[in-house]
């Protein structure tokens, strides 16, 4: 036999019932027997070839759950008759005694024409003379089955109204459900919303970040080429200084001399120009060290602005979590609302078996009975047709419930993966805090530095200005000095002419009573020679013995500038003025570094 198409079997949400019309179907069918239903087509329908007829156990929620199917009559002439037989062979039908079935007209697009009453395969039961038609044989019955007969009855008719109540409490329950699931579903396009708008802030923190990170290694590679700068301009400041000192050093040594002798001051000269330069090299730094500075300045405003930023993107983050908290608790209320409806479910799962079982007592009862009652039967198929009903409603819903199951935890999986991207996220502006953090402490450790060289700068300055003060204060005695010493040269020689133009006699006799009656204050010509060698020996002055600064080593002998070649020599640690000619130049480095940390 061929199978129907899935086109054909697929379930249709409309189920239209009335269309196709089954008569004639009894309670029930001798087992493994052909069995041949009747079934009539409205005026309105119009049959296609591939429509079949099916037999369903009652509880069916698809028409794939069909037990057996023939296709139905099709007259290729196009002459319908108003009423068709479908006949199924015994091989291919159910061999259970105990469930229930019916028939069921499907069309060629998966949509429910009809469906009977349903039905049982039974072994039928001996005939005796109560269950005889009452056209062919007189009943004969005593008055306590007659009373047993309307106790009967009277019970049915409970169990009637009792399944009424019961059905319109199932009714009012499916149309609250109705009314849940709209606003579940309500719900559910609020929450996709809320989470595409979620996934559109998190791809702009993202990016923010993205920014973030590359403000910030721009500004920590500014930071290590200034730090590089203020190095080298550190080790030329401490050089520069290094050249003042021993400029100053020389000149206190050139100052020290008593008299000013033509080398002498030349040597002065030249260390008051090298000064002078080295003024203006300092000046120099200090212009690239303020500008250095400004520059430093203009990064914290800059590590300022970030920081500011990653303040409003960790709170953009806080609230972002709080919304994922909030979605969280939405969801756990949605999933207690589920297995709420998985409950309900269940429950109409068990009104629904206890309803097959109250018809199939039913129509065990109607056939003990000795007389049919149309009214019951009338009141029977109603019911029959309600709960039909009232399950094809539950088999939607219970659908409609694991597709708002299958959407919540679809949208549970979606918020775990928000939730760990933006732990990810959290993370990383964590580091670059971090990052941020060390930079400004290196920032800080550079102006302090800086801060401790302009001190040192000052102070270098102060004894520059004292030297120069004292220098200056030399140089006027040392030009008192000359003037006296000229002063002194000129009565030497005014003397001098005077006593030659006198006579030989009256000279040596001025000069014998200048001799023997000469003032106490006033001096010989031998006295004033005497005089005036001691001034010039004052100009030459003692050859002194010359010590090295850094070795401690003198040096007799020498000049000042084979000194200065000999100090010059020496490698010297300008923060510790270690003596460092014995290392080599990687060692050398690494312990001045050494002292910056």
């Amino acid at each position: 036999m061929e199978r129907p198409t899935e086109a054909a079997a697929h379930d249709s949400s409309t189920r239209t019932f009335s269309q196709v019309v089954f008569t004639n179907i009894p309670h029930s069918y001798p087992p493994s027997t052909v069995v041949t239903c009747h079934y009539t087509l409205t005026a309105g329908y119009k049959p296609h070839p591939r429509d079949w007829v099916g037999i369903f156990k009652v509880g069916w929620s698809t028409t794939k759950d069909y037990h057996t199917f023939v296709w139905a009559e099709h007259n290729k002439d196009g002459q319908q008759p108003m009423t068709k037989v479908a006949v199924f062979k015994e091989y291919y039908l159910p061999k259970d005694e105990v469930e229930f079935y019916q028939f069921c007209y499907i069309d060629n697009s998966g949509q429910v024409r009809g469906a009977s009453t349903p039905f049982s395969f039974k072994t039928p039961v001996e005939p005796n003379m109560e269950s005889l038609p009452v056209d062919d044989v007189l009943y004969i019955t005593t008055q306590e089955q007659v009373e047993q007969s309307a106790r009967e009855r009277a019970e049915l008719q409970e169990v009637l109204d009792q399944i009424r109540e019961e059905n319109e409490t199932l009714r009012r329950e499916l149309q609250r459900q109705q009314q849940e699931a709209t606003s579940l579903k309500e719900q559910k396009e609020q929450r996709d919303q809320e989470k595409v708008q979620l996934v559109k802030e998190l791809d702009q923190i993202k990016e923010q970040n993205r920014n973030l990170t590359s403000r910030l290694q721009l500004q920590e590679q500014e930071i290590e080429h200034l730090k590089e700068e203020l190095v080298v301009q550190q080790t030329k400041q401490l050089g520069i200084e290094q050249q003042i000192i021993t400029e100053q050093k020389k000149l206190n040594e050139i100052l020290s001399v008593e008299g000013a002798s033509s080398k002498n001051e030349e040597k002065y000269d030249r260390a008051l120009s090298k000064i002078k330069q080295l003024k203006q090299e300092q000046g120099e730094l200090k212009g690239k060290v303020d500008a250095q500075s400004e520059e430093i300045s203009q990064l914290n405003i800059k590590l300022r602005e970030t920081e500011r930023d990653l303040s409003i993107t960790r709170d953009s983050i806080h609230l972002t979590q709080v919304d994922l908290q909030s979605s969280e608790k939405d969801k756990e209320r949605l999933s207690a609302e589920l297995q709420r409806l998985q409950t309900l479910t269940h429950n109409m799962n068990e009104v629904k078996r206890e309803n097959q079982e109250l018809c199939r007592r039913l129509s065990q009862q109607e056939m003990v009975q000795s007389s049919p009652d149309n009214d019951l039967q009338g009141r029977y198929q109603t019911v029959v047709s309600q709960l039909q009903d009232t399950q094809a409603k539950l088999v939607a819903e219970k659908e409609e419930g694991r597709n708002i199951k299958t959407r919540a935890d679809f949208l549970d999986r979606e918020l775990q993966a928000v939730k760990e991207q933006l732990d990810n996220i959290a993370l990383a502006l964590d580091q670059e805090k971090r990052n941020s953090s060390k930079t400004e402490l290196l920032l800080l450790e550079a102006r302090e530095a800086i801060q401790d060289k302009e001190s040192i700068i000052e102070d270098k300055e102060h004894m520059i200005r004292l030297v120069t003060h004292e220098k200056e204060e030399l140089t006027r005695e040392n030009q008192a000095l000359t003037n006296d010493i000229e002063g002194l040269r000129t009565l030497y020689s005014n003397f001098h002419d005077d006593s030659q133009n006198r006579q030989p006699d009256a000279a040596s006799a001025a000069g014998t009573t200048s001799t023997s009656h000469a003032p106490e204050g006033q001096d010989t010509p031998e006295q004033t020679e005497n005089l005036y060698e001691t001034i010039d020996s004052l100009t030459v002055g003692e050859e002194e013995i010359l010590v090295c600064r850094h070795c401690h080593e003198s040096f007799p002998g020498i000049t000042q500038q084979e000194l200065e070649l000999h100090e010059l020599s020496h490698r010297v640690c300008p923060f510790c003025t270690m003596i460092c000619d014995n290392m080599e130049q990687s060692v050398f480095e690494d312990h001045v570094y050494s002292h910056e940390l």
